[in-house]
């Protein structure tokens, strides 16, 4: 049974549990927590759990304001016991972050008094149906993906202007990471942090020109250049090492330790991927480098950044997963010339900001 209905204008006391719907992406995880801040912010006695796939939680054990994650397992057996946990959860409000299908059964299993998702989300189970942030904060441009999902607490009253990604630095991984800089060799002062992998083809530019890159940067004396990868990307650590002379190499960070790593650091230079979402998250200035997804809706929010892609191609932003172009396949990433990325992350470097984008306020 569901609980007694809420209704519009909501009351933060009448919310004892709110359920958050985020199932995947450690990017897009990270992009909901100005929605979470703003909402524990509104409702502090409100207990909330954020429901994610499995090997997406670490992100989410570093806000001190997510009381409890459920894991939404695969296959048939884990999806039926995610959605006997989420009922079990019994939540008064729960909100859809994600749409598709299997968010909508968790939303719906979860027999909350108050059920919300986007208006463009197509299944039936939402008491609340949220237009676009770009009409409901009248912003005049596409939205970022941060608004999208502050819109879905600001249609319940919750307050979201100064809405900040931020998040905290915990102390035991911030001497993690000092001890692992010390044994790599990674000299004190400005540091640079590249991030050269991410999952689709249309967001990759190639790896051998970040190793280049990794190179030139270190050559240029301006501050250490440290390459990190992930702990199953062993091929790349190893070519990284032969190839990106003068560069230091880190693997298989934790994400704590992982965002203690860029909170430290003077740039990131990064694809559309986690790096340039930790960056934001520590106010870290970035060069987002950026292909076939949207950067109006993933650039670096609330940090001073600057975008580099290849424009005039009437093709992208076309979401990354396939490339149907018969003449020129992924123009929109391996087209970027080499020398203007170079030369950008060089200058950020060393402090000066050309093509630095502005900051646009929390609407």
């Amino acid at each position: 049974m569901r609980h007694e209905r809420l209704s519009l204008p909501l009351d933060p006391d009448a919310v004892g549990r709110a359920l958050f719907i985020r199932l995947r992406r450690f990017g897009d995880t990270i992009l909901m927590a100005p929605a979470l801040a703003a909402f524990k912010s509104w409702a502090p006695e409100a207990r909330i759990g954020v429901v994610v796939q499995p090997g997406y939680s670490a992100f989410l054990d570093l806000l001190p304001f997510v009381d409890e994650v459920l894991i939404a397992a695969g296959g048939p057996a884990g999806g039926g016991r995610a959605l006997a946990e989420v009922r079990a959860w019994a939540p008064d409000l729960t909100v859809d972050f994600h749409g598709g299908s299997r968010a909508a059964a968790l939303t719906f299993a979860s027999g909350a008094a108050l059920t919300v998702g986007e208006c463009r989300f197509r299944w039936p189970v939402y008491d609340v149906r949220v237009p676009r942030a770009e009409w409901l904060f009248g912003l005049g441009r596409r939205a970022h993906t941060v608004e999208n999902h502050l819109a879905l607490v600001a249609a319940l009253g919750v307050p979201t202007a100064g809405a900040r990604l931020s998040l905290p630095v915990d102390p035991a991984a911030e001497r993690a990471v000092a001890m692992r800089l010390s044994a790599a060799g990674v000299p004190p002062g400005p540091r640079a942090v590249l991030f050269p992998t991410t999952t689709l083809r249309g967001k990759q530019w190639p790896i051998a020109r970040w190793m280049e890159l990794a190179s030139r940067l270190a050559s240029a004396g301006s501050g250490a250049v440290v390459l990190q990868f992930a702990p199953h990307e062993s091929d790349l650590v190893a070519m990284a090492r032969r190839r990106a002379r003068g560069a230091h190499v880190l693997d298989g960070l934790p994400l704590s330790e992982l965002s203690a790593l860029v909170a430290g650091s003077s740039l990131v230079v990064s694809q559309d991927s986690l790096g340039i979402h930790l960056a934001a998250a520590h106010g870290v200035p970035c060069v987002a480098i950026f292909g076939a997804t949207d950067p109006a809706r993933y650039h670096p929010w609330g940090v001073e950044h600057v975008l580099l892609r290849a424009e005039g191609l009437a093709c992208s932003p076309c979401g990354g997963r396939t490339c149907r172009s018969p003449y020129y396949p992924w123009a929109c990433i391996d087209g970027l010339d080499d020398e203007a990325v170079f030369a950008t992350s060089l200058a950020w470097l060393q402090g000066r900001r050309p093509g630095a984008a502005a900051l646009v306020a929390a609407p």
